[in-house]
């Protein structure tokens, strides 16, 4: 064979023994790119790069604990729907204008992400401003920006922005043990 013939066959060959470690899915919430089996969010992590590249958080206030509006809004959670709600934490919590973003753990249910709004002089969630449960295979933040956007348009684009999860409420998925 010629060097340049077994070159090209070489090259080809490795292309095609590359290529057929990636796969390309359809799913539910968009499209997942597939390597040796394990899938991999890859517009959730370009979305994710680009929105922080581009929020101003300027605007928005990371609420610290003893912030007294964590105080209100965690009376709201804990009433939202008991018994199982009696143990919510706030993991963290943005707030601007008369809203406010709380993320919340709790004992018996899956982690929330909770729009808030200021009516008078209490908090109460948003309608429909509530977000749980796994994410796994997607990217947490950039999954739940998405889904509160489309549920809560009047919600302020610049809060959603400055979303960022907390390690300790999104769950990871299990893993077998050996």
């Amino acid at each position: 064979m010629k060097p340049r013939v077994a070159i090209a066959a070489l090259l080809v060959t490795a292309v095609w023994v590359t290529l057929s470690h990636f796969e390309w899915q359809k799913f539910d919430n968009g499209h997942l790119l597939v390597v040796d089996g394990r899938p991999l969010d890859v517009q959730g992590w370009l979305s994710d790069r680009l929105n922080r590249l581009r929020r101003d958080c300027a605007r928005v206030t990371r609420l610290q604990p003893q912030d007294e509006r964590l105080t209100s809004a965690l009376v709201v959670l804990k009433a939202y729907s008991p018994p199982a709600s009696h143990t919510a934490r706030v993991s963290a919590a943005w707030a601007t204008d008369q809203w406010l973003l709380v993320e919340a753990a709790f004992d018996d249910l899956l982690p929330a992400v909770v729009l808030m709004t200021r009516v008078d002089t209490r908090w109460a969630i948003a309608p429909q401003g509530i977000w749980s449960g796994q994410t796994h295979p997607w990217m947490a933040a950039p999954l739940i920006r998405d889904y509160l956007e489309r549920q809560m348009p009047a919600a302020p684009g610049h809060l959603l922005a400055c979303f960022d999860p907390t390690e300790s409420t999104m769950p990871s998925p299990q893993r077998p043990t050996n």
